[in-house]
């Protein structure tokens, strides 16, 4: 009985959160001129969450005070030296990749250009917990706070190195002497994102990104491997999450 209670409260919170989603927009910001490029945006699903729209709110108050006095600083010294100014540039995209009833996960991708050689990015998660209505750790999904690492380092550090091959032309250590661009990357250093084939649907698979120059050098980019979710990974979890993912057949 009382688990057809929480199972109906569970598609109940569901059709609210659906119906949330739909009144919300996404969110779009973007400001230009001779010092700084600023874009902001973020997805209908954090929009319809009113704390954490405010908190995006505030973070892009901060990144566009930063862009722009930096990009004034950069502009001057630029044309000191008797050079072109150049001004800053910043772009922070936030969308969706998955939500249930008790979660919403979202990939937040930044871009910078603070006037050197190039510009650099990086790629970080976002999970909301909507009954604490606050942002969690992908480790506070489980029981052990460490327990997500036997299921999920042993299948990437293997698709790890086979991506490695591909980009590489089937040599697998061509890391430019750089010893960190041939081993595998603490899934700390990580960026851990649950994912879902459709909006509704529980999470299918997760998501562990490895910036540049984390899994090797600056021309092969970031690192997106995506793990399907096994039910080892799931009993491991704490009870009030398992709903929230759906193990896959091997």
């Amino acid at each position: 009985m009382e688990r057809r209670v929480s199972l109906v409260a569970a598609v109940l919170l569901t059709a609210i959160l659906a119906a949330s989603s739909a009144n919300a927009r996404p969110f779009e910001y973007a400001c230009k001129s001779k010092y700084a490029d600023l874009k902001f945006s973020w997805s209908a699903e954090a929009a319809a969450i009113p704390s954490l729209a405010h908190r995006l709110r505030a973070e892009l108050a901060l990144e566009k005070t930063k862009t722009i006095e930096g990009g004034k600083q950069e502009f001057a010294i630029r044309e000191d030296s008797g050079s072109p100014g150049i001004g800053w540039e910043s772009i922070t995209k936030i969308t969706t990749s998955g939500e249930t009833g008790r979660l919403l996960s979202l990939s937040r991708q930044y871009y910078a250009f603070t006037g050197g050689a190039h510009g650099n990015g990086a790629t970080t998660g976002l999970l909301w917990d909507r009954a604490q209505a606050k942002e969690i750790k992908f480790a506070s999904l489980f029981s052990s706070p460490r327990g997500y690492a036997q299921e999920l380092r042993g299948p990437y550090c293997k698709a790890l190195d086979a991506e490695r091959r591909k980009r590489r032309g089937g040599d697998g250590k061509l890391g430019n002497g750089i010893s960190e661009f041939d081993t595998c990357p603490r899934l700390s250093d990580l960026a851990l994102i649950p994912s879902a084939a459709r909006p509704g649907d529980p999470f299918a698979s997760v998501h562990l990104i490895a910036p540049a120059y984390l899994a090797g050098p600056y021309a092969e980019g970031d690192y997106d491997i995506a793990l399907p979710v096994r039910s080892q990974l799931i009993r491991l979890m704490k009870p009030q999450y398992r709903n929230s993912f759906k193990a896959q057949r091997q």
